[in-house]
């Protein structure tokens, strides 16, 4: 059932579960644990959170160079993808783009002097020698790198993203989310140029998100409802961290007619939801006011229980 929602939100606490140390191809790597300060709760509002940057495209590329000598007409390219720079190669998609590199080496216009636009662990391809520019994304982590392609050789280029991975899974009260209620988990780099941008989203229950090695802050906000949950998190390249967010909310279990249009807001924000026949909110703990239009009713939630609201009554 449809409900919308106002800005103002409440927060709960976040804490960390693990740090599992596997490699995001399958290699374990090392043991990885942090530890989380819980945030006491607290009404703000949403849209002001400035916590983070996204890492600019680089062009300051850890490589390992091949070199084959072949004869003219045979030059060409390999591209390959480490998560780390001791790690394994990545067989996962990475995105490929080769294009030829403008006289004064700057990328052309997107789309102009394309030679390759592709999706794969690896890939090669022929090459006239010449000057050419390469940009590779895996996750949330783009490379760019201008090349020389000299006459009577063939080059292979292993790129190192030093990406990590981050699995996220959030409770309520510890418990699995009430059905249909789903979490949507944000990321935001911490530091940098571009302050408070959002570089990831993942609102599948234990999603996997590939980010570039560094701290972040970690949002989860469960809908319909009005709790965010808020953690940072360090991500080291090849590491796969699981974080569990705990909200500590209660649900408001709205039993009306299908066609009993209904509001319920908190009467220590403006914070509002609508919407109509039966519906389950997870909200934060506190005092609400249900209607229906002709009646008023105050709900107390707390944290871990359930609150039946009956329209009929």
């Amino acid at each position: 059932m449809h409900v919308s929602l106002s800005r103002a939100r409440k927060h709960c606490r976040g804490r960390l579960l693990t740090g599992a140390a596997l490699s995001l191809t399958g290699t374990l790597l090392a043991a990885s644990l942090f530890t989380v300060a819980p945030h006491a709760a607290q009404r703000t509002d949403a849209d002001a959170l400035i916590t983070g940057t996204i890492a600019p495209r680089t062009t300051d590329v850890p490589f390992e160079l091949r070199i084959e000598i072949t004869s003219p007409g045979k030059e060409g390219l390999e591209l390959a993808g480490r998560l780390s720079q001791d790690g394994g190669l990545i067989t996962r998609p990475i995105r490929w783009k080769v294009s030829r590199a403008l006289s004064d080496g700057s990328i052309a216009p997107a789309g102009t002097s394309n030679i390759l636009d592709d999706e794969q662990p690896a890939t090669r391809l022929a090459l006239e020698p010449g000057r050419y520019t390469i940009e590779a994304s895996y996750g949330s982590v783009s490379l760019v790198k201008q090349i020389e392609l000299p006459k009577g050789q063939h080059l292979g280029f292993t790129f190192v993203f030093n990406v990590g991975g981050l699995r996220t899974l959030s409770t309520v009260a510890s418990e699995p989310l009430p059905a249909p209620a789903r979490a949507v988990h944000k990321v935001y780099a911490i530091g940098g140029p571009s302050a408070g941008q959002l570089i990831a989203t993942s609102d599948v229950p234990g999603g996997l998100m590939r980010l570039g090695a560094g701290k972040y802050r970690l949002e989860s906000e469960i809908e319909p409802g009005n709790t965010i949950t808020r953690t940072d998190v360090s991500i080291r390249p090849g590491i796969l961290t699981t974080l569990q967010l705990d909200h500590q909310a209660g649900i408001a279990a709205l039993n009306t007619a299908a066609s009993t249009a209904w509001t319920i807001a908190d009467r220590q924000s403006n914070w509002t939801a609508s919407g109509k026949g039966p519906q389950l909110l997870t909200l934060a703990p506190g005092t609400y006011v249900w209607s229906d239009g002709s009646r008023k009713r105050t709900i107390i939630i707390e944290a871990g229980k359930t609150t039946e609201v009956r329209g009929q009554d």
